[in-house]
């Protein structure tokens, strides 16, 4: 039994550290707070490779994720990719949150619609 209660508790923490991890290569771009519940949501830019049957190249895209943590912990998080002008690739880091806004959902914008 506590051989059990170890591994569940080793598999959270490891699920957690991944999270973080994977996480830290994005930047959040808004965030909401309600006692223990915070809601953000991140934003990454980068050039990403698709499934060959789309295209042999990596092309620039922007992820917006929505993540849902208790106490600081990621319960739960969706993520929305699009795909960026070509035109984007000389000057990826200079993209800015705003500049594709419109292309997400409002629930992923800068400013939430709601």
């Amino acid at each position: 039994m506590l051989t059990t209660l170890l591994v569940i508790v080793a598999a959270f923490a490891l699920r957690e550290l991944y999270l973080e991890h994977w996480l830290g290569r994005s930047v959040c771009i808004r965030k909401q707070r309600q006692g223990w519940m915070a809601v953000e949501v991140r934003r990454r830019v980068a050039m990403e490779r698709l499934p060959s049957s789309v295209s042999d190249y990596p092309v620039p895209r922007e992820e917006r994720i929505l993540v849902n943590r208790l106490a600081g912990v990621v319960l739960w998080h969706r993520e929305v990719s699009v795909g960026l002008p070509l035109s984007a690739c000389d000057h990826l880091q200079d993209v800015t949150a705003q500049e594709f806004d419109r292309a997400f959902p409002s629930w992923l914008r800068v400013k939430s619609a709601g």
